[in-house]
């Protein structure tokens, strides 16, 4: 019987500790980002920049109908934007305006990939009507 209670009580102190560490304990402060990481970080976004301007070229290399045409167009003004942006990442010198200018240029990037798929996703053929 004193065994159970002994037993007992550890398990109920464990609990009351474990609960006491998530509610305090749990929540740490944020890693704070270095000017150093978010500039190797602006380098990788400029290659991702590089490699869409290559595959947007390619695109344009080969017949498209006109609103993929448009969705280029589209998808170049996007590309443009994102390498303002860039350029004010380089030169930025507070931590947190330069992550959110590579979060808006990631957020460019992802549209501009969207656009660039969609346009050159071969279209489906329509059924012929033949009778």
């Amino acid at each position: 019987m004193k065994l159970r209670i002994v037993i007992w009580t550890i398990v109920g102190i464990l609990v009351v500790a474990m609960l006491l560490f998530l509610l305090l304990g749990g929540k740490g402060t944020q890693r704070r980002i270095t000017l150093k990481e978010l500039h190797l970080q602006t380098e990788r976004t400029e290659k991702s920049i590089n490699e869409l301007s290559g595959r947007l070229a390619q695109a344009r290399a080969i017949p498209l109908s006109p609103d993929a045409v448009s969705a280029l167009r589209a998808a170049e003004s996007l590309l443009t934007q994102a390498r303002t942006l860039m350029e004010k990442a380089k030169t930025g010198t507070d931590p947190k305006t330069v992550e959110q200018h590579l979060r808006t240029v990631h957020r460019l990037l992802t549209r501009t990939r969207r656009l660039l798929r969609d346009a050159t996703r071969p279209q489906p053929a329509k059924p012929g009507g033949t009778t």
